[in-house]
């Protein structure tokens, strides 16, 4: 009697070495192929928003039923890192495809259509911007794609609306193809996110949703309060663990922490990464992360996602992001091994405002007062994972590690006291130049001169550079932490009306907040 193995076990196991798909997995997988390629009769086309944490194996959902699919699969990545990282696993596996972006040759492109449209080759990788031109669109609607897949779905939302309408396009796509099977996957998503990915993508159409828990447990997430940012970053690169990676809103912001990392530490395996660079240039730095076990990389959103590193233990914020899913994405690149890693948020009063000195928030970024980032950035009474799970809808189960439920949370920074005693007790002492002076205890011809090296205090942020103690200064004029006092010409320093006023009463507005 013959024996008859299943086709998904036996691709599972002979393509890409798995003993069996996880149970959500091989839902999904079964339902792609059911609409894509059903063994007999039509049945009702497959729309769904799959959103499985980081880690969890999103990549087989669809790479496995475009092996099986006889037809083509299109799958549209909205970075190019991530398409490579998507590139690299499916040469691993020996799975042909072919790729179709910017920056190709005639005779490049002349030799992907020709695969595709001789049917050499049943998996196309591109991006949005390639599916915005109307030649391709028909060109490849004549090939009758069975599966269209996009991945990082969320996107769709958080940059179509902005500074990629491509992204928001794609929906035009899925109406004038109407393939059997569409599953937009990504790894975070709350409702908000979820009905707009509906609307943008699907056209408002009811559809299957397949929700996992979006908890990283083997993260334990941070917030350090601090006047410089810099200061702090620096701080943390020395002492977390590697591979780490710092993320940045912009791309002067990436390459200014990537340069002052490298000098301030010495240290040459410090590198920043953003859309900007060549491709040969990202596809080296992708490749020297990827192998790398003490690397830092500092970047900008363009980095990471869906790209597999898996023993990442650090991750840095250098300001809030623009939502939890942002967040949530990014944090995610860490631990994926399950061994366990930090994510650390750096707050200062300039974010609780809104004001960012060195990397203006994007357009679409807007950050105002009930903002859940910001929320969860201020708090130091309530679970950080709490709040995270809590904003996308989800209530958290238990907390598997982060600084308010270890009691090490910061309420403030702790350079801010050390300054304010300072100034409380030299009061219009300094003038500003003077104050990041003595904190550092940089005896120049002036201190000397004026007696300022023996005031009590001086040297106290020993070990500070003087644009981080300027910096901080500067974030205490902002706050009213300090102010100038005096007439015109002999104006000096002195103690604000309230040192903690400006986070206090913001704190006091997100708790009221509903």
């Amino acid at each position: 009697m013959a024996v008859f193995e299943n086709p998904v076990l036996t691709a599972c196991r002979d393509i890409f070495g798995l003993t069996a798909p996880y149970p959500w997995q091989r839902l999904l997988i079964a339902g792609v192929l059911e609409a894509a390629d059903p063994p007999c009769g039509r049945v009702e086309p497959l729309r769904r928003i799959a959103v499985l944490p980081t880690g969890a194996g999103k990549s087989l959902c669809w790479m496995l039923p475009a092996v099986l699919i006889r037809g083509l699969t299109v799958a549209v990545f909205p970075l190019l890192s991530l398409m490579s990282d998507q590139a690299r696993r499916l040469d691993a596996a020996g799975i042909p495809y072919v790729r179709l972006q910017g920056g190709q040759t005639r005779a490049e492109r002349r030799a992907v259509w020709k695969r595709l449209e001789d049917g050499r080759v049943r998996i196309l990788l591109t991006n949005p911007e390639m599916l915005r031109m109307d030649s391709v669109v028909r060109r490849l609607g004549a090939l009758e794609p069975r599966f269209l897949v996009v991945d990082e779905t969320h996107t769709v939302s958080q940059w179509g609306e902005s500074f990629r309408p491509a992204c928001a396009e794609l929906g035009r796509v899925v109406a004038e193809w109407n393939p059997p099977a569409v599953l937009a996957l990504t790894a975070t998503a709350g409702p908000r996110i979820r009905r707009r990915i509906r609307t943008l993508l699907f056209n408002g159409e009811a559809l299957t949703e397949a929700l996992a828990d979006p908890d990283r447990p083997a993260v334990r997430y941070g917030v350090l309060p601090a006047l410089s940012r810099f200061h702090a970053l620096e701080r943390l690169v020395r002492s977390e663990r590697r591979p780490l990676v710092v993320f940045g809103v912009t791309r002067p912001s990436v390459e200014r922490a990537a340069r002052l990392l490298r000098h301030r530490l010495n240290d040459p395996r410090i590198r920043y990464y953003h859309a900007g660079l060549e491709p040969g240039e990202k596809r080296r730095l992708e490749e020297w992360f990827l192998r790398s076990c003490d690397g830092v990389l500092c970047a900008t959103c363009a980095y990471g996602m869906g790209v597999d590193k898996s023993n990442i233990r650090t991750v840095i914020h250098m300001a809030p992001p623009s939502s939890v899913e942002a967040y949530l994405q990014e944090s995610g690149r860490a631990a994926r091994d399950g061994a366990g890693a930090n994510a650390w948020l750096i707050w200062t009063p300039e974010d609780a405002t809104g004001r960012r000195n060195d990397e203006p928030p994007p357009a679409d970024s807007g950050r105002p007062v009930g903002n859940p980032m910001m929320a969860y950035a201020a708090s130091t009474d309530r679970c950080r994972r709490e709040m995270l799970l809590g904003a996308l809808g989800i209530e958290a189960q238990d907390c598997s590690g982060c600084d308010v439920c270890s009691g090490e949370a910061w309420s403030e920074a702790l350079e801010s006291s050390i300054i304010l005693g300072v100034v409380r007790r030299n009061r219009r002492r300094f003038r500003r130049g003077q104050l990041a002076r003595v904190l550092i205890g940089r005896r120049t011809a002036e201190i000397r001169r004026m007696g300022l090296d023996s005031v009590r205090g001086f040297g106290a942020l020993a070990g500070w550079e003087l644009e981080d103690a300027e910096e901080a200064i500067g974030c205490l004029l902002a706050t009213g932490g300090i102010h100038f006092a005096g007439a015109a010409r002999r104006k000096r320093l002195t103690v604000g009306k309230t040192t903690q006023g400006t986070r206090r009463n913001w704190i006091t507005r997100q708790k009221a907040t509903p």
